[in-house]
């Protein structure tokens, strides 16, 4: 209880004081009012409706009996309790008032009529200085997404698995992905990129459950048809060319339709390269049987630029995969993440068919032997390097920002030597288009492979035809004495839980890669795994392993070679990550009514916060949180409140650690109050933590 002495005429603190008399005689000209001696006020900042008790002492010059009348223009007073001299009472403030209003007023009048005054102020509806914010508990919080309150109390990053399907890659929030390479074990050189699914079926490539469309009716599915332009140049099966000018303008004839030759498959020459010749029928269960078949194309050595290039912005990928840029015209749909898979102690790539070159010599430390900065998300050469050179930042390579449910297929593009032995090696030719019996009538014979990672839309067939395609047992390194055909000899491991032995997934230097700290210490699981089979006798080329343990991460593993080959699934391993990210809202604070005054609303805001990150961060880990504050998180009527479905989050200016800034909300008139916080990190390792959040906040009323 405050309580101050107060000589009259005097103004102290936030007390008003006045004297006044009634009309008086000459001789009453001397009489003086009731002298103030002190006030006392319990609280001068009020919460909406909350109490103040107010008191004031007082003394009449002239002896006589005082009495003292309480007034107010805002809020309610309770029934005073008088004295002699003193007089108490309990203020109830509305909702809120203009600040330093002084709406209560007590009047000391004297026998003689004479009266002095005194005016309280006061300051209602919330303070700054006062934290709204209860310590953390889940009921507090309106929305979690990959949040959680820990045993501590305090909030930290729950990533939940989320395991993937080489079939279906989506995910259920929003994501900022980015690959980093693990491991190349090949020969061949590689392009890694991605198209959005959405394009594909806005272009007319993709029906009904995910089959490829064949509009043209020529028997060759028009994606297929259109990576390696193969459709004519004119008549009724005719399609737009996918680049500028086609590089070999020959056409050939196969089952009745005229097809483009496929410059893609072509050297530098341009010869007619279509036939028909002896091949053994790849299809499993099929023994050595030989039949004759169509052939188009031709694998020879050529390190000429346009030898087996459509003339794009990247001479052996497909304009359709490429980009939309001018050398395509702008028909491209693809992003290409990692030009090359190269990461090798020799400056070569396979025939120099990559598609840049490889300017490094060192050993295998996991980033590609060119320089990744120079390049934007989607594979463009930057008009300026931010980062010239090879450096760590070159090892994690954005995908970018992937929405919700938004699905994407990854493709591979292989730069190797084609050749035909199904029996002795598993390794075939890719198929163009196939007999109603399921046998191949056209092949395709080039060292530009296209592998989806869904399996159905690849060309090559299965030439074994199990199912699975392959299985492995995920945390056993892999040795070279293990045959995956038969397993039970040296090099297997045993699944845990039984008696089953496999041979591992990847050889040693890809699990010492994964188990650093850039990879974030990943250690596969001893479980079994396996990669399906596809649903239309075409190869799967993609394995996609989704650990447990390490949610937001995902492994890659490529399978580069025709048919299957080896059936590795390790020629190019690429590690994917989302990274950790996650966002709270809370509930409307309970401080402000559901029932506000209509002409209140919140004014000023203050934010406080304590963060910190770890346990291990560096340069590269960049973890961050933000604070975002909203007034009109609610819309409530008559008591009712009901969710806003687009509030006002206006961010709150905080720096590291322990930090606090008041915002000036008061444009948005907002009567409600709740704050939202996102969390990430781009390193497992270094992770963001809050340990408390405060609010405080004021309100004001129109006029």
């Amino acid at each position: 209880m405050q309580s101050r002495p107060a000589p009259r005429w005097l103004t102290l603190g936030c007390l008003l004081f006045f004297a006044t008399s009634a009309q008086a005689e000459p001789a009453a000209l001397a009489l003086l009012p009731p002298r103030i001696e002190s006030t006392t006020q319990s609280a001068e900042q009020v919460p909406s409706r909350g109490t103040s008790v107010l008191g004031v002492a007082a003394s009449d010059p002239q002896g006589s009996p005082l009495t003292f009348t309480w007034t107010t223009t805002e809020g309610t007073l309770a029934p005073p309790v008088h004295g002699a001299t003193a007089s108490e009472v309990t203020w109830t403030a509305p909702d809120c008032l203009p600040p330093d209003s002084a709406p209560v007023k007590v009047a000391v009048t004297n026998a003689h009529g004479l009266t002095s005054e005194v005016a309280f102020t006061f300051n209602v509806g919330g303070d700054l200085s006062v934290d709204y914010q209860p310590p953390f508990a889940g009921s507090q919080f309106s929305h979690m997404n990959g949040v959680t309150v820990s045993q501590n109390g305090t909030l930290r990053l729950a990533l939940p698995p989320r395991p993937l399907n080489a079939e279906r890659i989506a995910f259920e929030d929003n994501v900022s992905l980015s690959v980093q390479l693990v491991r190349k074990s090949a020969d061949a050189s590689h392009t890694l990129g991605w198209m959005y699914h959405d394009d594909l079926v806005a272009r007319g490539y993709v029906g009904a459950n995910d089959e490829l469309l064949d509009t043209n009716g020529n028997g060759i599915a028009d994606l297929h048809e259109d990576l390696y332009n193969l459709a004519p140049p004119s008549g009724p099966q005719a399609r737009p060319y996918i680049g500028v000018t086609p590089r070999c303008p020959r056409t050939f004839v196969s089952g009745g339709f005229t097809y483009s030759s496929p410059a893609l498959a072509t050297n530098a020459g341009c010869q007619a390269t279509f036939r028909r010749q002896p091949l053994t029928d790849p299809r499993p269960g099929q023994g050595q049987s030989v039949y004759a078949v169509d052939v188009v194309g031709q694998w020879e050595p050529d390190t000429n630029m346009n030898g087996y290039s459509d003339w794009g912005r990247y001479p052996r990928i497909p304009n359709l995969l490429e980009p939309a840029l001018p050398d395509n015209d702008f028909k491209g749909l693809g992003n290409l993440v990692v030009l090359l898979t190269d990461d090798d102690e020799n400056s070569t790539t396979y025939n120099q068919m990559g598609a840049v070159p490889d300017a490094r010599l060192t050993p295998p430390d996991g980033i590609p032997d060119y320089d990744v900065s120079a390049y934007t998300q989607q594979g463009v050469r930057r008009p300026t390097n931010p980062d010239p050179g090879f450096s760590p930042s070159d090892r994690r390579i954005r995908l970018g920002d992937i929405p919700r449910h938004r699905e994407i297929v990854f493709f591979l593009v292989a730069y190797y030597e084609s050749k035909h032995t199904p029996a002795d090696a598993g390794i075939t030719f890719p198929c163009l288009k196939k007999a109603p019996d399921g046998r191949c009538s056209l092949f395709l014979q080039t060292p530009v492979s296209v592998f989806f990672s869904k399996s159905s839309w690849n060309l090559d067939l299965d030439t074994r035809g199990t199912s699975p395609a392959a299985e492995f047992h995920q945390g056993c390194v892999y040795r070279t004495t293990c045959d995956r055909q038969n397993p039970y000899g040296g090099g297997a491991c045993v699944l845990p839980g039984t008696t089953r032995r496999l041979c591992g997934w990847l050889e040693e230097p890809a699990h010492a890669m994964l188990y650093r700290p850039e990879y974030g210490a990943i250690t596969l699981p001893g479980v079994h795994f396996v990669v399906p089979a596809s649903s239309n006798g075409a190869m799967p080329h993609l394995a996609l392993a989704s650990p447990a343990s390490y949610p937001n991460r995902w492994l890659m593993g490529w399978e580069d070679l025709n048919g299957g080959g080896d059936r590795d699934f390790a020629n190019a391993v690429f590690e994917l990550r989302a990274e950790p990210s996650g966002v709270v809202f809370s509930a409307s604070l309970d401080a402000l009514p559901r029932d506000l005054d209509p002409r209140c609303f919140v004014s000023r805001v203050r934010v406080a916060k304590s963060d910190a990150f770890g346990p291990r961060c560096s340069d590269m880990s960049h973890p961050y949180t933000s604070y975002s504050i909203s007034p009109d998180c609610q819309r409530c009527t008559d008591g009712v409140c009901l969710p806003n479905a687009s509030p006002t989050f206006i961010p709150a200016p905080l720096g590291a650690g322990t930090s606090e800034s008041v915002l000036d909300v008061s444009a948005v008139r907002g009567q409600s109050l709740c704050w939202q916080a996102w969390l990430g990190t781009a390193d497992y390792l270094c992770q963001p933590e809050i340990s408390n959040v405060d609010i405080g906040y004021e309100l004001t009323r129109l006029p």
